[in-house]
């Protein structure tokens, strides 16, 4: 009975007359029927960022004969490694990928975009697409022609220090992302942001679980956003960073604490985004930053 419930779900999207996708949820929350059909790909509520102000952020782009579109969102760790979440990734043949650093505006080039081919990645071993657990993956560049020169528009993201202790509630963290402005709108070709508030895995459990699950929210996931809605990142923005910008606006000491991985719908009141929590992956990151 739950497959052939998802198998119609899936049917509607497909079937659809304007663009829509099935929300970025693990397939046990999709069974609660706690989802929406959405628009695709969207920051909702962000703002044009200063270019190249957020040095450490990638687009992941598909590659498709002559053309490269923008897939997901990234983070640099160093010349050679980019973290994004695995389900961007999903198995898929790596050489179609590839990794734009220093971009601001995807249709317009600057003199500071870096374009790297992807040799090979690294998705988490236990990640899970059915519950969307360890949404997390590493991203190796091809070679030395292909790694990242730092300079002001490219530079590494600081991860958040080992341990699990979740960020305190009300922590205002910031998401940033390229995707649409509005329910019906166009992807943006400028990078987001949007601030929103950390929520405890508590608040957005009772949001998210239903008969089928009851604890869909992981100890090894955080939550931001929620209430009263309208501030969110959605999946065109899916493998970017959830960060923590210092009183002194130093992006040098920037902090990420989570990777977007999934939420019902965009922006929605008392439904927050759900984040892969980094704190409980710093040793994993650590012991695989160089590739087998």
């Amino acid at each position: 009975m739950k497959l052939i419930i998802l198998a119609t779900f899936v049917a509607c999207a497909f079937g659809a007359p304007h663009r829509v996708v099935l929300p970025r949820l693990p397939v046990s929350v999709i069974l609660t029927s706690k989802f929406q059909f959405i628009p695709e790909d969207k920051i909702v509520g962000g703002a044009e960022v200063v270019p190249n102000s957020l040095p450490f952020v990638v687009s992941l782009q598909r590659n498709f004969l002559t053309l490269s579109t923008h897939a997901c969102a990234g983070t640099i760790l160093d010349e050679n490694t980019i973290l994004t979440a695995a389900h961007c990734i999903d198995y898929e043949n790596a050489t179609i990928f590839q990794v734009v650093a220093g971009e601001h505006s995807l249709s317009n080039e600057s003199d500071w975009e870096q374009i790297s081919n992807v040799d090979s990645y690294l998705m988490h071993p236990d990640y899970s697409p059915i519950t969307l657990e360890n949404d997390i993956a590493l991203i190796y560049l091809s070679g030395q022609l292909n790694e990242l020169n730092f300079n002001e528009a490219v530079q590494p993201i600081n991860l958040i220090l080992t341990g699990t202790a979740d960020p305190e509630p009300g922590l205002n963290v910031t998401v940033a992302g390229w995707g649409t402005t509005s329910a019906s709108g166009d992807r943006s070709d400028v990078l987001l942001s949007v601030d929103i508030p950390v929520v405890s895995d508590e608040e957005c459990n009772a949001a998210y679980a239903g008969e089928y699950n009851t604890d869909p929210v992981k100890e090894s996931m955080m939550c931001a956003g929620g209430a009263p809605g309208g501030l969110d990142a959605c999946q065109g923005d899916s493998g970017g960073p959830l960060f923590v910008l210092p009183d002194d606006g130093n992006v040098a000491n920037v902090q990420q604490l989570g990777i977007v991985s999934w939420g019902r719908g965009c922006g929605l009141a008392d439904y927050p985004g759900v984040y892969t929590q980094l704190s409980y992956y710093i040793d994993w990151i650590n012991e695989n930053m160089v590739p087998a």
